[in-house]
């Protein structure tokens, strides 16, 4: 029943939403100094090359290569991608979400401890080393937190959903397409498992960060009809998502090929002779697959307490 009404809700707010997506933003630099002076510290030729009210990029090209560092801000959450590319042409690129009012120094924390798993990167290893052992230090003197508070619930649920898009990632390379499939998805198991009667405002709060995703990975050309594709992947993923929980013998191919094979599509561009195949490779991959679903939803569900327990 929440779905129904979400949908209409959602159909009939879009486009008041979208048309105000980019409203009541602080400036980046002023707002986030101490975690933008951090950040150039992680490469000594890196230089501020776009300096935004809601977003700030910071380019480097030294002896190793290049690194591009793209900070975003829209409310209550930041959004950070760095990119590395080598002179022997590797690259890769990791990207992290949290709530805009956690300890800046603890977020640079969190991302330079990621960053030591970047291999053949254009990063210093000495230098990054240096910053981790210095960071490891001093926020033994911070207090932790995970920045959850009344005012706000749907960032948290975002973030939560986001943080385990990466354990897709890892199972098997998904792209920026994919990995929106997937948050998506994510979004919904966390508003499945919210308190009823916020459900639908979180939902509204929810569809804007989840816009506002697409615009920053420029996803927004992609999508033929941007309410359409909304509307159909909360009722489907809703559906899908029950429906897991309760067969068994659950079909994982739809989900494999919304995340895969056809991202951003709308259900009815989704031939079924895509959906149903019989090769026995995709039914090993399937498998894997399965398996990497339900242990996400269920470390959704394991982190959700910590915020229900302060919220509701």
């Amino acid at each position: 029943m929440w779905t129904l009404y979400c949908i209409g809700f959602l159909t009939i707010l879009f486009f008041f939403i979208y048309n105000t997506i980019r409203k009541k933003k602080a400036q980046v630099t002023s707002k986030f100094s101490i975690l933008i002076h951090l950040l150039l510290k992680l490469d000594k030729e890196l230089v501020v090359e776009n300096d935004g009210k809601d977003d700030i990029t910071l380019f480097s090209s030294n002896l190793r290569g290049a690194i591009a560092i793209f900070f975003a801000q829209y409310s209550g959450i930041i959004s950070i991608i760095i990119e590395s590319n080598t002179i022997e042409n590797n690259s890769q690129r990791r990207e992290w979400i949290f709530l805009d009012n956690l300890n800046q120094y603890l977020i640079f924390n969190h991302i330079l401890n990621d960053l030591q798993n970047f291999h053949n990167s254009s990063f210093d290893e000495h230098i990054l080393q240096k910053l981790v052992d210095k960071s490891n230090h001093n926020i033994q003197r911070t207090i932790l937190s995970n920045g959850y508070s009344p005012y706000n619930v749907a960032q948290s649920l975002f973030v939560i959903a986001f943080s385990e898009v990466e354990k897709i990632n890892n199972f098997q390379k998904i792209s920026q397409k994919g990995s929106f499939e997937v948050l998506f998805f994510n979004c919904v198991v966390t508003l499945q498992k919210s308190d009823v009667k916020q459900q639908n405002e979180l939902w509204d709060q929810l569809v804007t960060l989840l816009i506002f995703y697409l615009e920053n990975h420029n996803l927004m050309n992609q999508v033929k009809d941007v309410e359409k594709l909304l509307t159909e992947r909360l009722a489907l993923y809703g559906e899908q998502i029950q429906e897991i929980k309760s067969n068994p013998d659950y079909n994982y191919n739809m989900l494999y090929d919304y995340f895969f094979v056809k991202p951003l599509k709308l259900h009815s561009k989704i031939k079924s002779k895509v959906i149903q195949t019989s090769s026995l490779s995709r039914r090993i991959q399937t498998a894997g697959f399965s398996k990497m679903v339900l242990f996400m939803i269920a470390d959704i569900e394991e982190k959700l307490p910590i915020l229900q327990n302060i919220l509701f």
